[in-house]
């Protein structure tokens, strides 16, 4: 990208920034490119690897070391085909954030934070060096730390720039797929065909489509559609127009199109994206991402919750861990708790000063532990509400939208002015205790679902509830097995399976997410034998298999987590591997996926109760 860059660093001069974050993680190879929509602005430097990289529509190459910015919301593919070292550090900018006309009037002329670039440095090791540094300073949490981070962080940025001026080169002129591009991005509301797009370009639209291919591993087609797609969630957001206003907005003939291709690109509807933003800040850009693939994340067990593409390398080392224990967080008196109103909290990363009856709660992960205490999180990532429906009844309160569980916007987070963040992840609390009083919550490490929720009564301070909670909660599961075990032979087995991700089926264990818990562990269903051998027995949480192979893992009954359309109560959604295996013998009951996403004591207990209700009705109507 050709930009100005004496200006770019003149714009650097006169804004205030925040650092929100820095980690490490490394890019596995892969044979499609990983995809997530980054929260916040972002510097990465690749330190290894190969591969490519697209920032929003603009490819670039990587071999060896690589620097990029990446501007707040734009969608990053990564490609490896060599593992890539990716060091990442967020921040955030006031500055950055005004409407065009006041920025124009404060910085004449520089162009906004809010660009994406990236080049291949001459001289990588002073970057790399001082991004090292910068990383393993994180963890100083002490005003003069903090201040000293920062001072790295400037120095290197005035690395970067000098050697951006050293590199910049002439603009070159703009080839087929960058016209391509810019002119579906002017047309995306009219009629488009790529017939006529490869015709303007005097080529064949199979030799664009090839273009397509190379420089951004898709089609014309399918940018069109991502660029309609994103057009039509701000109109959703942004107007009141129905959905065959907006259709005919972004270029398709009907709402019911518009309502096809959207569901099949996001995973829900339209209305159902409405209904969940009509209480959002009217300024935040909607994330575009793909929940069906960022979800997926969370099978790849509870130590890899970045991303299913990303390895992540270990994002503190031991020492580093051992060092924030014991760090007590002078917070700004903007946010400050009073100290009357607080509480020592022994935990994990040490004593920590939290409110006594915390009223402003964001969650990354431990919902349904909270909501089982009577407290509505002020924040929580869209995806986790949007993915386990069990919950709904639960939320009194609006919950604001933190981002998708595997990338937390801390943007968002500190837009909030929280009193008190929980966070399963340790190696997030560094960057969450520059916010507000943080506690590292160890969820199903627990030994059991009473330690879960003792442990949550104690943080939240609400012991008394905790254990009105867990009263109920052991009479509703001794009522469940009772009632089970009356209408179904203990000798009849079980298995449970998630067949959403691609060309093989997952077996679910009774450790994870997605209702094993439920069924092995509340309701104390019988596993299949290969099941008990294979799964629970060694204590995995899932186990990827062939789909011609399901028919070996099932025997009397198969819970099938069904995230299509035409799924009911009483039946299987029908796909033809799932008739091969329906005989006299074995029943098929689907379940709706986006209720048994989560596996904390208040969603497997629902659903258990919902289980329980499937396979009872199921059994009578074949007896």
């Amino acid at each position: 990208m050709t930009m100005n860059i004496e200006e770019y660093g003149a714009l650097w001069e006169h804004i205030s920034i925040r650092l929100l974050d820095i980690r490490i993680f490394t890019v596995m190879i892969s044979e499609h490119p990983n995809t997530w929509t980054l929260p916040s602005n972002a510097f990465l430097i690749i330190t290894r690897g190969k591969g490519k990289i697209w920032l929003g529509q603009t490819m670039h190459h990587i071999k060896g070391t690589y620097v990029l910015h990446a501007s707040k919301g734009i969608r990053l593919d990564c490609l490896a085909k060599k593992p890539m070292e990716i060091h990442m550090l967020s921040y955030s900018s006031p500055e950055s954030e005004k409407p065009d006309l006041e920025r124009s009037q404060t910085f004449t002329g520089a162009e906004s934070l809010q660009v994406s670039f990236g080049f291949e440095p001459t001289y990588p090791l002073p970057l790399i060096e001082i991004m090292q540094l910068i990383y393993r300073q994180w963890n100083e949490l002490q005003s003069a730390g903090r201040i000293q981070t920062k001072a790295l962080f400037y120095q290197w940025l005035a690395e970067m720039l000098k050697q951006m001026q050293e590199q910049r080169k002439n603009r070159t002129k703009l080839d087929r797929v960058d016209q391509a591009v810019r002119y579906l991005t002017r047309h995306y509301g009219e009629p488009l065909k790529m017939e006529q797009v490869a015709d303007m370009l005097d080529c064949s639209p199979r030799y664009l489509n090839q273009l397509f291919q190379l420089q951004l591993n898709t089609s014309p087609s399918r940018v069109l559609s991502q660029i309609r797609m994103e057009q039509a969630m701000k109109l959703l957001v942004g107007t009141k127009g129905t959905l065959q206003e907006i259709a005919e907005r972004v270029g398709y003939e009907n709402g019911y199109t518009l309502s096809r291709y959207f569901k099949k690109h996001y995973g829900f509807s339209p209305e159902f994206y409405r209904k969940r933003r009509e209480s959002s800040v009217p300024d935040v850009v909607p994330n575009t991402f793909e929940p069906h693939a960022a979800l997926e994340s969370r099978y790849t067990g509870w130590s890899e919750r970045m991303a299913p593409i990303v390895e992540a390398d270990p994002s503190r080392s031991e020492q580093e861990i051992k060092d924030l224990r014991g760090v007590h967080v002078r917070r700004s008196s903007a946010s400050a708790v009073p100290r009357a109103r607080t509480r020592m909290l022994s935990t994990s990363m040490g004593e920590i000063a939290i409110p006594n009856n915390p009223r402003r709660v964001v969650v990354d992960w431990n919902l349904g532990e909270v909501l089982a205490l009577g407290v509505t999180p002020l924040g929580a990532p869209h995806s986790l509400i949007e993915c386990n429906r069990m919950l709904e009844p639960y939320i009194y309160d609006q919950v604001q939208d933190i981002g998708n569980h595997n990338f937390i916007s801390l943007e968002k987070v500190l837009e909030l002015e929280p009193d008190l963040i929980i966070t399963w992840n340790p190696a997030a609390y560094a960057s969450y205790a520059r916010i507000a009083p943080t506690v590292v919550y160890g969820g199903s490490s627990y030994g059991s679902s009473a330690e879960e929720i003792r442990e949550m009564g104690r943080i939240l301070n609400r012991r008394t509830e905790a254990e009105t909670w867990l009263k109920e909660y052991v009479r509703r599961v001794h009522t469940l097995q009772r009632t089970i075990t009356g209408k179904v032979s203990a000798e009849k087995s079980f298995t449970v399976i998630d067949p959403n991700w691609g060309e093989h089926i997952t077996l679910v264990g009774n450790t994870g997410t997605r209702g094993g818990k439920a069924a092995y562990g509340l309701l104390n269903l019988k596993p299949a034998g290969k099941v008990r051998q294979e799964l629970l027995e060694p204590g995995l949480e899932y186990l990827v298999i062939a789909r011609n192979e399901v028919g070996g893992y099932v025997e009397d009954y198969l819970l099938v987590l069904d995230n299509g359309p035409g799924h009911g109560p009483d039946q299987a959604s029908g796909k033809p591997w799932q008739k091969s295996i329906e005989t006299d013998h074995c029943r098929v009951i689907s379940l709706d996926w986006n209720r048994y996403f989560l596996s904390d004591p208040l969603s497997a207990v629902l659903q258990a109760e919902e289980m329980a209700e499937r396979i009872m009705a199921r059994h009578v109507s074949l007896t």
